[in-house]
């Protein structure tokens, strides 16, 4: 029995080693979640985490954001979450103001199209700095992202102009005011 004491030593010395480095290891979804984001990176999405709509619970779930192209004079800072069930009063269906700060009437009937083209497991749309955003579990994968990448790129450069402020003094969108700020004139 003694001669198995070194042995049992060793082999618990060795368990002590290895078994916090394989808590450091990352798991398979943990993987699928890092080649997921990298691709949306790839595809020019930024990703953040954010907490989840109270509707759905506790916890964090990642918000893919296709950035604004020109973030100027933009009427953002409002967000639909996904509620727990369907009411008239709820903007469409199941989705609602988050703390009921509402999108102008001009963005509406886009993100209502924006909805419709969502993965089953998104759960809000935000409208912020960063750009448009949707926020999803990420459990329906390459598929999810695909839907995402796509309903963002066909529907975000509509909504960007929808809540575009108007220009004061009648310059057009497009241009850089530049000379209106050299004459006097205050971009918003």
């Amino acid at each position: 029995m003694a001669s198995w004491l070194p042995i049992v030593i060793i082999i618990f010395a060795i368990t002590l080693v290895v078994g916090p480095v394989m808590w450091l290891k990352p798991s398979s979804r943990d993987k699928k979640l890092a080649e997921l984001r990298q691709r949306a990176a790839g595809a020019g999405l930024k990703v953040q985490i954010q907490p989840l709509p109270e509707s759905q619970g506790t916890g964090t779930a990642a918000v893919y954001f296709s950035q604004w192209r020109n973030p100027r004079r933009l009427q953002s800072g409002w967000g639909l979450e996904l509620q727990r069930m369907s009411h008239e009063l709820n903007f469409d269906g199941v989705w609602d103001w988050r703390k009921k700060r509402e999108a102008p009437e001009a963005a509406k009937p886009s993100l209502k199209e924006l909805i419709s083209l969502l993965p089953a497991d998104a759960t809000a749309i935000f409208a912020n700095d960063a750009g448009l955003g949707v926020q999803w579990h990420e459990r329906s994968g390459g598929a999810g992202l695909d839907a995402i990448i796509h309903a963002l790129g066909a529907v975000r450069p509509v909504i960007e102009e929808a809540i575009r402020l108007p220009q004061v003094g009648g310059t057009p969108a497009g241009d850089s005011g530049e000379e209106g700020s050299a004459s006097g004139r205050r971009d918003l």
